[in-house]
């Protein structure tokens, strides 16, 4: 049995070591070296100074950062989608694409659900974006997400990274090819690490985020695809009644 096979069941150890527990352990430490050492300050003042901004972030109107990247990659996101629910639309009619209709509702479900679970996520957590604190010419104090702290007067909503879910909802393809072809699992996996992280620095770059609020995104991401995986493809669907009459016949 090959190892992606082995790895693509429900009641495989090493399924779920490598796709819950793995991704876990490195969450829960890339959170804590963020907390430890206060990585989210020293990056954002490294980029402020890398830019040389003074009372604001110079990239936070640039062409590339806001134009190409900002609002390009949310265009571009949004054709992804259309793309996904076109070919399950096609599926119906087209017997060729049949056979890819339930990862095609598994695609658009997971990377729906990663964006609006960021998107309340941005609802209920009152942090800032860099570009609102004082420390970068705006007006806010900075508080961590576990200080259990943050400021009132402030406009907030900036908690986790809204414009990078719609890069790292594609992680989603990682899962999809493990269903379909697992051998290009990881071509979907880098596809939605690079669309993420791309749009994730450029928003750091114009003060938009801090680094541990793409981490945090692309955990929910990653989950809300393995939920959604589990779901559609490992969960044991519950085997049909039969009947009275046709046990007698069988027997």
């Amino acid at each position: 049995m090959s190892i992606a096979k082995s790895l693509d069941t429900a009641s495989s150890p090493a399924f779920w070591r490598y796709h819950l527990m793995l991704p876990a352990v490195c969450f829960l430490l890339a959170v804590s070296l963020i907390e430890l050492f206060h990585l989210d300050i020293a990056l954002g003042q490294w980029l402020f100074r890398l830019e040389g901004g003074v009372d604001g972030w110079p990239l936070r109107n640039a062409w590339v950062t806001e134009n190409l990247i900002h609002v390009g990659g949310r265009n571009l996101v949004i054709l992804l989608g259309v793309t996904v629910l076109s070919l399950l639309g096609l599926s119906y009619k087209k017997p060729a694409l049949a056979s890819y209709r339930r990862g095609l509702v598994f695609l658009f479900m997971s990377v729906l659900s990663s964006v609006l679970l960021v998107r309340l996520g941005k609802s209920f957590v009152h942090l800032d974006c860099p570009w609102h604190l004082k420390i970068f010419g705006g007006r806010a104090d900075y508080f961590s997400l576990f200080s259990g702290q943050f400021d009132a007067n402030s406009p907030g909503q900036c908690f986790p990274a809204g414009h990078s879910s719609g890069g790292y909802a594609w992680v989603a393809l990682y899962f999809f090819a493990l269903a379909y072809a697992p051998r290009y699992r990881w071509f979907g996996l880098g596809f939605g690490l690079l669309l993420g992280l791309t749009f994730g620095i450029a928003q750091q770059l114009r003060g938009a985020h801090f680094i541990s609020h793409d981490v945090w995104t692309l955990t929910i991401s990653w989950f809300s695809a393995l939920t959604w995986y589990y779901a559609l493809f490992l969960r044991r669907q519950p085997e049909p009644a039969i009947s009275p009459a046709l046990e007698t016949a069988r027997g």
